[in-house]
């Protein structure tokens, strides 16, 4: 007898006794199930098909017995197709709705052009079937016995002790808990319940039922984070997660692992994956375990055990297992279903779970974008009211600062124009007339003074700035500086000293000259400014590993703490506009700093309010274009005469138009891809021999270019260089094991960096001479 997936159905080859003994259960069943109870059979159709033309309708109603039973408590259908050379039935016995409404479809087409039949078993007529069925009814303990205790006749290998089909040795009971156990994991699933609840559940309930000691998962890959393991030989384990037993008295086998005796078991992965199921039967008798398993089942209390693969999306998640600890169990075919039935289950609802974890996932990555925009919107905000506010103090600040010489322009131009025509001729003495003159060109050099700040802070900011790099003395431009501010300090009672710390040889320094120039002459006129008379500013250079400092010390009013940030903001002055003492746009300061960071340097402030300030500015040792040109050239020149390409991979245009013009100065062929997939198909076209990867580009991008490097088998021959803003010993492993072999920061110096580039292309070509060399 088969038992389909459902456990309503059966089927079975009986004798034509016991399936006359089934249609008479049926035809008694209309007096003894009570009102409202309706049978149908193939006479019944026979009967409703009167056109004698219609033969093959009638013999196919003839030879197909059925017997339909509808009641309110539960539909039964029995049909048998005849087997007259043995003269036995193939009988089949359901109780299911649906599959009895399949059934009279196919009679009603069998019916033909038959309008009778047709209209007696329409649509109508099948939704009377009823929807729930009540199993442990009489009538339908009744049927399933007396299918159950008949002799299979269907095939002849039965006489000979052989038989292939499985035979049913449970009672009805037994099958319809089994069916309400995986309904109940139905519901649990639809009702989306903790995945922990509903496999400890189902695997309670399933152990119950099959009578097992024991019935655990075992999981694949298990996180340890997720454990609560300290100690472990990696970051996933395979390990008992659920575990069910029928008392205290078994041993528990919780989160238990065992590397030796399971070190087979990757190998039995496709096996399982395939759905494969073991069942053994005795430990002690059974072939197929070696002597360790045999001795980890001993040590486990088992005797017996059932192996099913719960398998979610094609891979094996994990395995169920049914243990009887302490005597053989022969494992029946039902068993083994039902056991792959809770599987499937489960592996649903592991597939839902993990959606779930997924979407869950995605939430947070889309509300933590949601709130990161959101911070960005209100920074955009506060930078907006702060432009606005910096407008606002820029506008009077400038109108002050406008305001002041125009006035005198205006003013004093207008007198002398009075004067000259004036008809009176009103003496207007030499003197004052020189004076006037000389007041108006001081006021109109202001002027000019503050409209080239604001245009040469623009340019600088905007990046339009280029420095004009070349062999300077730094004595003679700190010496230059003072010179020129030398009368100011004068003017205000106060002393300018310059220390020079730096011998000889030490004093060539390559920079641009202007723009160091203007650095110490905003610097060291900001201390004059704010320096009470009596006072003094001092300017100091000297040496300090590979860069030069320059310090302006002032004995002036000092700045508080909390403002000291403000200090390098454009358009920003410590004092309101309405009632400073000091005059000035706000950008000089802004503007030094920009030009120390456009030298590859940075600026400190060190101040106590009333005690005075010390500004410090490093600036790294820097040598001419044309010189490093040179330098580079001489060394790139060591190498192999061939053309060397280099592909850079970067998404920021400033960074890689720095780049490419860098490295095409001293000879290389630079290719500037911005999509990372575009490099990764241009790898093997263009073989070339660097391939610098911007990290901005993501980590992904890294991993997926080196992949493709190493598959197309040129991790011998191209270098692959990370460019980053900084790299942590974590970061730099990281990279390392995807297949980076050297890495720039983007604050490093061009002569830096090509020396890195030319460093990264040797080592290559050192190692391919070497394997060479050494190849037989």
């Amino acid at each position: 007898m088969s038992i389909s997936q459902s456990s309503s159905i059966f089927k079975k080859t009986v004798s034509r006794e016991v399936f006359l003994q089934l249609s008479e259960l049926w035809s008694q069943a209309v007096k003894t199930v009570g009102n409202n109870t309706l049978l149908i059979t193939e006479e019944t159709l026979l009967n409703l098909t009167k056109n004698e033309q219609n033969v093959f309708s009638k013999k196919q109603l003839e030879i197909q017995k059925f017997q339909l039973l509808i009641t309110p408590y539960f539909n039964a259908l029995v049909w048998g197709k005849p087997n007259k050379s043995n003269n036995s039935y193939q009988t089949t016995i359901t109780f299911e709705r649906e599959v009895i409404a399949t059934y009279l479809i196919q009679l009603i087409r069998q019916s033909g052009d038959e309008a009778a039949a047709v209209e007696y078993l329409q649509p109508d007529f099948i939704n009377q079937l009823t929807e729930n069925v009540d199993y442990s009814h009489e009538f339908v303990i009744k049927a399933i016995n007396l299918l159950m205790n008949s002799h299979n006749l269907g095939d002849r290998r039965h006489n000979n002790g052989y038989n292939n089909t499985p035979v049913m040795e449970r009672p009805l009971p037994y099958q319809v808990e089994q069916q309400h156990i995986l309904d109940r994991l139905k519901i649990q699933i639809s009702q989306d319940l903790s995945l922990r609840e509903i496999i400890q559940t189902a695997i309670e309930q399933s152990r119950h039922v099959l009578g097992l000691d024991r019935l655990l998962i075992y999981q694949l890959d298990v996180p340890l984070k997720s454990m609560n393991l300290d100690s472990a030989p990696s970051d996933f384990v395979d390990t008992i997660t659920y575990e069910a037993k029928i008392s205290e008295d078994i041993a528990s086998t919780l989160y238990f692992q065992d590397e030796i005796c399971l070190s087979d078991f990757p190998q039995c992965k496709n096996k399982y994956r395939q759905g494969f199921s073991l069942a053994i039967n005795d430990i002690e008798t059974s072939p197929n375990l070696n002597s360790c398993l045999q001795s980890l089942m001993r040590k486990l209390q088992v005797r017996a055990k059932l192996v099913t693969p719960i398998l979610v999306k094609g891979k094996v998640w994990g395995l169920a297992i049914a243990h009887q600890c302490f005597e053989p169990r022969q494992w029946d075919n039902q068993e083994i279903e039902f056991l792959r039935q809770i599987a499937d289950y489960l592996a649903i609802a592991i597939y839902h779970n993990q959606s779930y974890q997924q979407l869950q996932k995605q939430k947070k990555l889309l509300e933590k974008q949601v709130k990161t925009q959101a911070q960005q919107i209100k920074n955009a905000l506060i930078a907006a009211q702060v432009a606005s506010q910096s407008k606002h103090e820029f506008i009077g600040s400038m109108s002050h600062e406008l305001r002041t010489p125009l006035t005198s322009v205006i003013g004093l131009s207008g007198t002398l124009l009075q004067w000259s025509s004036s008809k009176e001729h009103i003496s207007l003495p030499i003197e004052k007339q020189h004076q006037y003159l000389q007041l108006i060109q001081q006021s109109g050099k202001h002027l000019l003074t503050l409209i080239n700040n604001i245009l040469e802070f623009s340019e600088v900011e905007s990046g339009k700035h280029l420095l004009n790099i070349q062999q300077i003395s730094l004595a003679g431009v700190a010496q230059q500086a003072l010179q020129i501010l030398k009368k100011k300090a004068q003017k205000k009672q106060i002393t300018l000293s310059f220390e020079l710390k730096v011998t000889v040889e030490q004093d060539i320094f390559f920079a641009d000259e202007e723009r160091l120039k203007e650095i110490l002459f905003n610097l060291i006129t900001n201390g004059i400014e704010f320096t009470p008379e009596q006072g003094q500013v001092i300017l100091r250079i000297w040496r300090e590993k590979k860069q030069v400092v320059f310090q302006i010390e002032d004995t002036g009013i000092g700045i508080a703490k909390e403002e000291i940030p403000l200090l390098f903001e454009k358009f920003k002055q410590l004092e309101d506009f309405r009632r400073r003492t000091h005059g000035g746009t706000g950008l000089g300061l802004a503007l030094t700093k920009q030009l120390v960071e456009l030298h590859g340097g940075n600026i400190e402030v060190e101040s106590v309010l009333g005690n005075g300030s010390v500004f410090t500015v490093y600036l790294p040792e820097k040598t001419s274009f044309k010189h490093q040109t040179e330098q580079q050239v001489a060394i790139a020149s060591k190498f192999p005469l061939r053309s060397r390409t280099i592909m850079l991979v970067s998404e920021n245009e400033e960074n890689a138009t720095f780049i490419c013009q860098l490295l095409t100065a001293i000879g290389y062929q630079v290719v500037w891809l911005v999509d990372s997939t575009m490099a990764i198909n241009q790898i093997e076209l263009l073989k070339p021999d660097t391939v610098i990867i911007d990290r901005d580009c993501s980590e992904i991008a890294v991993q997926s270019i080196g992949r493709e490097i190493e598959k197309q088998r040129l991790s011998d021959r191209i270098s692959v260089v990370l460019l980053c803003h900084q790299l942590t010993n974590n970061d730099w492993q990281y990279f390392v094991d995807h297949g980076v072999n050297d890495y720039l920061l983007k604050s490093m110096n061009p002569n830096q960096i090509i020396d890195k580039i030319n460093a990264s292309i040797k080592n290559k070509d050192e190692s391919k001479d070497w394997q060479a060399s050494n190849s037989p």
